[in-house]
């Protein structure tokens, strides 16, 4: 599900097959989360899944982020274990305001639920701009 904090420009939400346990996400779950992305007009990407969460994710060639990258999508990593406090350090913002900045738009910010990690980049994000 996506939401849009500034529609067409910036928008967030969960990681591609999201569930509150931590196992192998289908490529079926992560295909529609793709479409669903697309069909919002989605370009661009700032994953903020820790390198722990990115296993969830082998059962696609090359990972997450090479599959995102392989439908289309520019893609940033910034790497971030979760319930961490604060959720991102303020260098992690600086790389996520960097990265929206760079990246063609409407850009998608994601962690897992799309709750703490991408609250705090989306926060970053829309506070620069309103500079």
């Amino acid at each position: 599900m996506i939401f849009w904090a500034i529609k067409n420009q910036l928008a967030r939400g969960p990681r591609a097959g999201f569930s509150a346990k931590h196992q192998p996400v289908p490529r079926e779950a992560v295909e529609a989360w793709v479409q669903e992305a697309k069909r919002q007009g989605i370009r661009s990407i700032i994953c903020l899944l820790g390198d722990d969460q990115l296993p969830l994710y082998d059962g696609l060639p090359g990972g997450l982020l090479a599959h995102y990258r392989e439908q289309g999508f520019e893609v940033a990593h910034i790497s971030q274990l979760d319930h961490q406090s604060p959720p991102l350090s303020k260098a992690q913002c600086r790389q996520a305001w960097e990265a929206f900045q760079a990246l063609p738009k409407p850009v998608l910010v994601h962690c897992s639920g799309g709750v703490n990690r991408t609250g705090w980049a989306v926060m970053y994000i829309t506070d620069r701009l309103r500079r």
